[in-house]
């Protein structure tokens, strides 16, 4: 079993939110049957743009409760004139949990979307993606043209399962942080059988270990690993504590990206829709998988930063920042963008594992 990219970053029997909501955040029950946790940013102008939605990384990782820090991003895109939406996906953060595991799918989150795109009466929306949030985005627009008007990836996961043979450098201290957690986890008596069944019988999987147990496991991996989601560790926020994590929702939408690959390159291929591409030199996840979004978007832009990793708005929130704006409103970027067809060097994040 593999765990999907993280970031910092049906018998539809819906359970409690895991974690205690903050007054502030607000639902949406989604005729998919998804209670899903968002907060709202305003448009602060009256002449509003076309509304950002944000997609976090995982499956399983969550939005909400964001550290204090991103709050004046997102208030200084509202000044801008968006209305900025961010949200927990189905089975992580605030959002409900299902109570049976199969039904966690990348059609399901794709449905939760569209259910979103609607909810908020939005012809169209603008996409900003991390991680498996990029996957998820992608995924949409191949069904979806006609609704997203840009999007943007940062750090983007796989496109296409079976299209690149392994998704993470094998030497990277996050992926040996990934193996040594699914080592330690199925090596611990209580959770040996938990491999097989998750593939056989995810219901008697969840039912050994249920969500808050295995979300509470997941936490912990996540917050050890922090520093190898960045080139320089300092650059973790001081507040970030990870309570929310969506164990299930990680590892059957993984398994489901196995069984079920979704072939959308050919749809995508023909997506005329403007990308912003965003990829560090630290990222443990192979070059391939970011470039493959520039080859298959005909519309998209490639820009590259040596000194950044998987979580690049925490490495280099100026240049993030600078470049979300800028192409939102069709300026000049801060950085040229990629020209090259080879894979640059390699930057070896500070944190080595067991940091």
């Amino acid at each position: 079993m593999r765990l999907c990219v993280l970031t910092a970053v049906l018998l539809v029997s819906i359970a409690a939110s895991a974690i205690d909501a903050p007054s502030r955040i607000a639902y949406w029950d989604l005729p998919t049957g998804s209670r899903i946790a968002y907060i709202h940013f305003k448009a602060a102008s009256a002449a509003k743009q076309t509304p950002l939605v944000f997609l976090h990384g995982g499956p399983g990782a969550y939005l909400v409760d964001h550290p204090a820090i991103a709050d004046g991003f997102y208030r200084d895109l509202a000044k801008l004139g968006f209305d900025v939406y961010i949200y927990d996906q189905i089975g992580s953060g605030h959002s409900a949990r299902l109570a049976d595991p199969r039904q966690y799918s990348v059609d399901r989150h794709v449905r939760d979307l569209e259910a979103i795109r609607q909810q908020i009466g939005a012809p169209q929306f603008i996409l900003i993606g991390d991680s498996w949030g990029a996957t998820l985005a992608a995924n949409y627009m191949a069904l979806h043209p006609e609704h997203c008007a840009k999007a943007i990836f940062s750090g983007p996961g796989l496109l296409e399962p079976g299209k690149i043979r392994s998704t993470t450098y094998d030497d990277a201290p996050m992926t040996k942080s990934a193996e040594a957690f699914f080592s330690h986890l199925y090596g611990n008596p209580r959770y040996r059988r938990l491999r097989k069944l998750i593939q056989s019988d995810p219901m008697a999987a969840n039912r050994i270990a249920p969500d808050q147990e295995m979300d509470a496991q997941l936490d912990a991996f996540v917050q050890r690993s922090l520093p190898f989601l960045v080139c320089d560790p300092t650059h973790v926020p001081s507040d970030e504590s990870i309570k929310g994590m969506g164990f299930w929702v990680n590892a059957m939408t993984a398994a489901d990206m196995d069984r079920h690959p979704h072939s959308i390159s050919a749809a995508l291929l023909r997506n005329r829709t403007p990308v912003l591409i965003l990829r560090g030199g630290c990222d443990y996840v192979r070059w391939d998988v970011a470039y493959s979004y520039k080859t298959t978007f005909p519309n998209s832009i490639l820009l590259y930063v040596p000194d950044a990793g998987h979580a690049f708005g925490y490495d280099q929130p100026k240049i993030y920042s600078a470049a979300v704006k800028a192409f939102l409103l069709d300026q000049a970027l801060p950085v040229a963008p990629f020209a090259g067809t080879s894979e640059p060097p390699r930057v070896t994040p500070k944190a080595a594992y067991g940091f």
